[in-house]
């Protein structure tokens, strides 16, 4: 087990040793942040352009179509630019269109009927060139407001795009963002005073975006957004899970607890769910008979319950798939050392296309490397998703396939993009990856604090629990190497429903845990050994955390790595 301790090992000064080792040079400054670290609307470019063509399409009396993209940040950020017209000029004949799967932009699935004068489209429609041609040549204006990298020029709509406008120094801004900098445009247009009330989507949106949390301008207005939430689909999915966010809803608990129920949704949910669930962000206030299993009376049901229920479901659905899919595709790669690679290729036969991300990133983060999961597709090439992940030393994984000049094309973010790459090209980009980045390390774990058991305390614990606040993209929970955890049989239990989880409570009141072992794991054949067994002192590389459960509270890590010392 290899580690990498990062920074001054200054346990005594944990906030200060965790955001230096995140890049954060100016800790008073980040920790004390105002509207000062705020960018003008006016950076970006083309922001008047597109406020002057919407107000000219509400005032020609228009019919005004927003095309919704699938996932937390388009349903955000079309909802926001929705609610906010519905606010502002409630007679604008507005109409929206979802895509029928996982698609982006102006794909195939999208129809636009004649008839429609102006399509926006939030979140979206950047590299869309062809399609907007063929809008403008229908005499339809487009208006786009989106944050993805442009992979080539699009003459034929009017773009608002942090990541192509030299002076709006943000590019960790998601899409809704850029909405509610047009939103603020809007109300100085108009005199109007509306942005802010859907600054908690914009937050929402960045959160579930993995908008990095190390920016000035996104930690500001994210955490602005998410203390002062006023939609009311937001506000019921937080309602909802109130037992696990407690009092203490910050990035953190949104993007554990709130962004998986929505992204889940529209991987998986049938299009009338998905409909629903946007209808609830622009919140249409419907009401539904619905009977509880096992009681015998109906209730009515408000959209936001029936919203945050069903994408309840659609999480369980989710997670049964991945389940399903994860152990075959990990046997693919080990049976075939693909994970030895400094990037894996990973062949899937029957995972959907619409799970090839959410796969892509649990495969990155298992083996600690980068991950292409690739599907056959009907003209004969592989297409599907790749991730990196967090530790990588790859900074920009798709500048770097790209580099390759093996792919048809990648398109997306630099660490999460789709992908085409013809059947001949995989073993070509597997041993150009092997040749360019055999260099690099992917084995070695970086930490942020190391110390022997002995020194191991509560005080230490609570000091890192205290740092959750600043938790997010970017700045991922700190990971600890403990050094000589004894753990003593009488101590330790197997729990879980298949009994892949052992749990040590110590003679201090300290919790170490590890989730989901295999059936060869070290210390779960301790546990379940028979006869007279020593204790068993181990090395590890944790979480830690203050655990609570039924009111009690107790300091636990959460061992990721071990080794038997």
């Amino acid at each position: 087990m290899k580690y990498k301790l990062i920074g001054k090992n200054n346990i005594k000064k944990p906030l200060e040793s965790f955001l230096e080792n995140r890049g954060i040079n100016n800790i008073e400054e980040y920790t004390n942040l105002d509207e000062s670290c705020v960018i003008p609307y006016n950076k970006l470019d083309n922001i008047h352009k597109a406020v002057a063509l919407l107000i000219k399409h509400i005032e020609n009396n228009s019919v005004i179509s927003i095309v919704v993209d699938p996932d937390a940040d388009g349903y955000s950020s079309a909802a926001m630019i929705w609610n906010y017209i519905k606010k502002a000029f409630p007679e604008t004949q507005l109409e929206y269109i979802l895509h029928s799967g996982k698609q982006h932009g102006l794909s195939p699935d999208i129809n636009i009927r004649d008839g429609v004068n102006l399509v926006i489209l939030p979140d979206g429609g950047t590299n869309d060139t062809e399609q907007c041609k063929e809008l403008s040549q229908r005499g339809i204006d487009v208006l786009i407001l989106d944050h993805h990298i442009k992979d080539k020029d699009n003459p034929y709509a009017v773009i608002v795009n942090n990541q192509i406008s030299d002076n709006y120094s943000n590019k960790e801004f998601c899409g809704a963002g850029i909405v509610y900098k047009f939103l603020q445009a809007l109300d100085d247009e108009c005199w109007d005073s509306y942005a802010d009330n859907f600054l908690d989507l914009a937050a929402l949106a960045n959160i579930s975006d993995l908008m990095d949390m190390r920016n000035y301008e996104t930690k500001y207005l994210t955490e602005k957004g998410i203390h002062r939430i006023k939609n009311k689909a937001f506000a019921a999915f937080v309602k909802s899970q109130e037992y696990s966010i407690g009092n203490h809803l910050n990035i953190n608990a949104v993007a554990f607890y709130v962004a998986p129920l929505i992204n889940a949704m529209c991987r998986c949910g049938d299009f009338d769910e998905k409909e629903l669930l946007f209808k609830a962000f622009i919140e249409t206030e419907d009401f539904f008979k619905y009977k509880k299993r096992g009681e015998k009376e109906e209730i009515d049901e408000s959209i936001y319950e029936r919203a945050v229920r069903l994408c309840k479901n659609a999480k369980a659905r989710q997670d049964k798939t991945v389940q399903k899919h994860l152990p075959s595709l990990k046997s693919w790669i080990e049976e075939r050392q693909a994970h030895k690679t400094p990037v894996i290729f990973a062949k899937s036969v029957d995972i959907p296309g619409t799970f090839t991300g959410l796969v892509a990133m649990k495969l990155a983060d298992c083996y600690n490397r980068p991950c292409l999961v690739l599907r056959k597709c009907t003209d004969g090439t592989y297409g599907g998703s790749a991730r990196n992940n967090d530790t990588s030393p790859i900074v920009n994984l798709k500048e770097t396939m790209c580099s390759l000049n093996l792919f048809e094309f990648c398109q997306g973010h630099n660490s999460a993009f789709g992908f085409s790459i013809k059947p001949g090209n995989v073993p070509k980009a597997i041993n150009a990856c092997a040749e360019q980045l055999s260099h690099l390390d992917f084995n070695t774990v970086p930490v942020d604090f190391e110390l022997d058991f002995a020194d191991f305390n509560t005080g230490f614990i609570r000091d890192i629990d205290n740092l959750k606040d600043y938790f997010g993209t970017g700045l991922k929970a700190p990971k600890i190497f403990i050094k000589n955890i004894i753990l003593q049989r009488n101590q330790g239990v197997v729990m879980g429903k298949d009994l892949s989880t052992w749990k040590f409570i110590t003679d201090d009141n300290f919790a170490f845990i590890k989730f989901k072992n295999q059936k060869n794991d070290t210390v779960l054949k301790y546990l379940n050994s028979e006869g007279n067994c020593g204790d068993v002192v181990i090395n590890a590389i944790c979480r830690v955390s203050i655990n609570s459960y039924m009111g009690v509270l107790t300091p636990q890590a959460e061992i990721l790595k071990y080794e038997v010392v």
